[in-house]
Parts: structure tokens; sequence; C-alpha cells
């Protein structure tokens, strides 16, 4: 049986250095169904809608430019911090 090592070999870059929209994307939307505790069409439907955290803009488009800010307004309604 071989064993699965928990760090990455050196010569093999990790995903968010090859596609780091894609990597943070991903990231955003599985917090996203998180927060909805799974509800993918709730996730889907709020990720869509403007926000007032985000400026009244859309995650959907704050994520492209921005994705740590939509995972840190994720994060405040987590834990009931009003913005």
């Amino acid at each position: 049986m071989t064993r699965r090592s928990d760090t990455p070999h050196k010569w093999l870059p990790m995903p968010e250095t090859v596609y780091p929209e894609k990597y943070h994307a991903v990231a955003v939307w599985r917090a996203a169904i998180g927060l909805f505790e799974g509800d993918r069409a709730a996730a889907d439907r709020w990720l869509h809608q403007e926000v007032m955290g985000l400026g009244a803009k859309r995650p959907v488009d704050v994520m492209r430019a921005d994705p740590q800010q939509v995972l840190d307004l994720i994060g405040r309604i987590e834990h009931g911090v009003h913005t």
C-alpha cells in the first residue's frame, strides 16, 4: 500500500498558482454553499444579487476582481458581524 504525502512535491505546482482565478472562484462558491448549508440554489441566487456588504455589487462580479473580499464578507455573515 502506498501512502499519500501531506506535503506536495517541490516539482508540482499548487493549483492556486497555475489557475488562480479558477481556484479562488471555487473557494468562493464552496464558501457560499456552506453559508447556505448546502443549498446550491440559494447560494447561486445570493452570488447573483446585489449585496449591501459589497457596496451594492453582485458577489459574482466582485469575486472576479477580488475573491478575498467576497470570502471575507461570507465569514462576517457566518459570524454575525453586521457590515
